[in-house]
């Protein structure tokens, strides 16, 4: 092949499957060209049937070389083939190095699929390579408008098959056409097709040849269908859809040039990613509204690769309004299939129509919609009478959108200031505020919804161990409603659980400034974690909410608030301090707690070592979390709560019992409030014995979270808050100095810092 404008196109047309595309682009590509046409179809013959080379060699007079009439014209005898369980029925299609065949399958079900093979002879590696890069890349689809491959195989004769949904319809364009919808229905068919795409990309798969003959539709109990199918020149997005080679030539162009995006136009394919895709359903959306592709078909065809590549890169399309004007003859039969007069198609497409598509085709792929979701939900905008993002969001513009979705109401206002003239320009500020009150409205609407699937996003992420990920999604719904506290909160919560207290401190404060509700199981042990921090006018706001809610209903135990209220003696004790003690006491002796009537026990409530401390699965009966503590915890809280109204006695022997409980995990936060209360009631020995058990044991349990801080057990964050609060207040009152493991949880702090700039830690090992 001495002419390289012989061997590019050449190299371009074996990557045309469909036939009719195929001779479409010789066309356009060959133009006039007799003997250029003539030596092109003889390389494409001889390439699909590569053995003929042998016996018949090209001959240096190009316009001499032929396949041999007989050879040309063997029939393929695939009818009636038996391919494992499936036997060949009718051929339905036939691309550059495959066929396609309606196959009956006989076991473990009969039914009807459809069956593409490798051609005979064609079975180079780059043939196979690309072959077997189609079906992984449909494998890898589970959507419901996506072909479905149910199987996949090799012949006796060493060809590759799969087996994939049969899909008995229409191109898209023509299915339309056929059952003149109208442009809501052919939107709405849209939003499918790029819910299809949208499904590719997330799987790491850019289709690259998206046009109406790759999008079926069929109907399904009457109702239309989108199957999007050929993914024979889709590309991986960082990874390999096959182990054989699969070589893209530099100088040829994939896709067909109609629906081809201008960075696939240049034809390296280095530089194409989702967003080409875009741009295709971009000009399929084009198609079905104005009837005709952005580009006129007759000028393509006639023009040179050069001159195609040169109008596809720089030359900008009308919008579908203004092309829809030049179809002249064809108008009429346009809006016929559409069921719509002619003025009134032009005037539908006109505005946030031409403003959605005019997006989609951006020549800077960057202006384009990052996705085809986002292409989606712009449809469903358009077709809810919202506003859409494809255009800048002017006064005006959002006034014509507020005014079409109360259009009663803007029409009672109208006559209204017709028969009161004199009232009209109070009337019209009036309405001004409402619709500026209304776009507030729907934005922080829209921002609310956003920063809640963020932090549903980080929870599910938190849950999994995934810390980066989590703070990454948190940290997002924060920058988007700042003054939304639930972000703050599960933030909060995240970082006091990965013990990176001072941060977790902030974001609580910051939470009780926005009014959020301290009555949850997050903010349970936020009292010492305030004190811990240094946040002590946090605590007593906090504590001070705790104390009204206990104080108002005394007959419901809330340890946890208890347990907040007495973890110090900051918490002024001598006014309320007894009255919280014998409160303790009368919740301490009613029947130890449990789950809710019919509730299933799977995690052991009658267990007096459980330390389940969160609201059991179904909702208490009045909705709010039910605190369910082990009898050994509820024991320790009414111990400090005796302690800090001075009943030393009391205090020391519920926290003795409490100790001496050999398999509770907790057992380390008894030795520095019992060391507290030996050191008030006189025993300085005891005292200092219990404050080194306190040291040892603590230390212990911070050396274990340092090794493995992902992994914290039974050790939950606010019991070793608290255990460092109250060892600092004993070591301050009995050797007069702070609490020595300042040391040990800097390190369990560093740890988790380097856990949380590792993503995926947990998956990972």
């Amino acid at each position: 092949m001495p002419n390289p404008t012989e061997r590019a196109i050449f190299l371009q047309a074996i990557d045309e499957e469909n036939l009719d595309d195929r001779l479409a682009y010789l066309d356009s590509a060959c133009g006039d060209d007799a003997t250029l046409r003539a030596s092109v179809e003889a390389l494409l013959a001889a390439h699909e049937r590569p053995a003929v080379l042998l016996d018949h060699p090209i001959g240096s007079d190009r316009t001499r070389f032929s396949i041999p009439s007989e050879l040309a014209e063997q029939p393929l005898e695939h009818i009636g083939m038996q391919i494992g369980p499936y036997k060949l029925m009718e051929q339905i299609g036939e691309g550059g190095f495959g066929l396609v065949f309606v196959a009956e399958q006989e076991q473990p079900v009969r039914r009807r699929v459809a069956l593409k093979i490798v051609k005979p002879g064609a079975a180079s590696k780059e043939i196979i390579a690309r072959f077997e890069g189609e079906r992984q890349a449909v494998a890898m689809m589970n959507h419901p408008n996506i072909a479905q491959v149910f199987d996949a195989g090799v012949t006796t004769d060493h060809r590759p098959y799969f087996v994939m949904e049969l899909v008995r319809g229409l191109p898209i364009t023509e299915f339309c056409d056929k059952k003149q919808m109208n442009v809501r229905e052919r939107l709405k068919l849209m939003i499918d097709v790029c819910s299809a795409v949208h499904h590719a990309h997330q799987k790491g798969v850019i289709h690259r040849d998206i046009k109406p003959s790759n999008v079926m539709v069929t109907l399904h109990d009457s109702k239309p269908v989108a199957k999007v199918i050929d993914f024979g020149v889709a590309k991986a997005i960082g990874q390999r859809l096959t182990d054989k080679t699969v070589y893209t030539r530099f100088h040829s162009m994939i896709g067909t040039p109609l629906y081809m995006s201008p960075e696939q136009a240049e034809m390296s394919g280095l530089d194409v990613d989702t967003r080409s895709d875009i741009y295709s359903l971009g000009v399929l959306l084009y198609e079905l509204l104005a009837g005709t592709t952005p580009f006129d078909r007759g000028r393509m065809d006639s023009a040179g690769l050069d001159e195609m590549r040169r109008i596809i890169r720089e030359e900008e399309p009308p919008r579908p309004s203004t092309r829809l004007s030049t179809q002249d003859k064809a108008l009429s039969t346009i809006a016929d299939r559409r069921r719509v007069d002619l003025h009134r198609l032009a005037s539908t497409l006109r505005g946030d129509l031409d403003w959605i598509v005019m997006k989609s085709l951006e020549k800077d792929r960057s202006r384009r919609y990052d996705s085809a979701a986002s292409l989606a939900d712009d449809v469903r905008h358009y077709l809810s009478g919202e506003p859409i993002v494809a255009r800048p969001p002017s006064a005006v513009y959002q006034f014509q959108k507020f005014a079409r979705r109360h259009r009663v109401a803007i029409i009672t206002a109208v006559l209204v200031g017709c028969t009161m003239i004199a009232g009209t320009a109070a009337s019209l500020w009036q309405m001004s505020k409402a619709i500026k009150a209304q776009q507030e409205l729907e934005t922080f609407a829209a921002n609310l919804t956003q920063a809640s699937v963020l932090v549903a996003s980080g929870q599910t992420h938190a849950d999994a161990g995934r810390w980066s990920e989590a703070a990454r999604d948190y940290d997002d719904a924060i920058s988007i409603q700042p003054t939304f506290f639930l972000p703050r909160v599960q933030r909060a919560h995240l970082y006091a659980r990965i013990y990176l207290w001072p941060e977790a401190a902030k974001d609580y404060l910051i939470a009780l400034d926005t009014g959020a509700s301290t009555s949850h199981p997050q903010w349970w042990g936020v009292p010492a974690l305030f004190l811990y921090t240094g946040h002590n006018e946090g605590f007593a706001r906090l504590t001070e909410q705790y104390r009204h809610d206990i104080l108002q209903n005394t007959d419901e135990p809330k340890w946890s608030m208890l347990r907040g209220l007495v973890v110090s003696d900051q918490a002024d004790p001598s006014k309320h301090g007894q009255a919280l003690a014998e409160l303790a006491q009368s919740w301490l002796e009613m029947p130890p707690p449990g789950p809710p009537p019919g509730f299933d026990d799977p995690l052991g409530f009658d267990d007096p070592m459980s330390q389940y401390e969160g609201p059991p699965p179904g909702p208490p009966g009045d909705g709010r979390p039910r605190e369910i503590l082990p009898p050994l915890m509820c024991q320790y809280i009414t111990a400090l709560a005796e302690l800090r109204v001075n009943h030393f006695d009391l205090a020391i022997n519920l926290l003795l019992d409490a100790e001496a409980a050999p398999h509770w995990p907790d057992r380390y936060l008894v030795h520095a409030p019992l060391a507290l209360a030996y050191h008030y009631n006189g025993k300085s020995e005891l005292a200092k014995r219990s404050l080194d058990l306190s040291s040892e044991s603590i230390r212990d349990v911070l050396s274990e979270l340092q090794e493995h801080p992902q992994e914290s057990g039974s050790t939950q964050w606010n019991d070793v808050v608290e255990s460092l609060l109250i060892h600092d207040e004993a070591s301050r009152a009995i050797l007069g100095t702070p609490s020595s493991l300042g040391a040990n949880v800097y390190q369990v702090r560093n740890a988790s810092l380097d856990e949380i700039m590792r993503p995926n830690t947990l998956q990972s090992e």
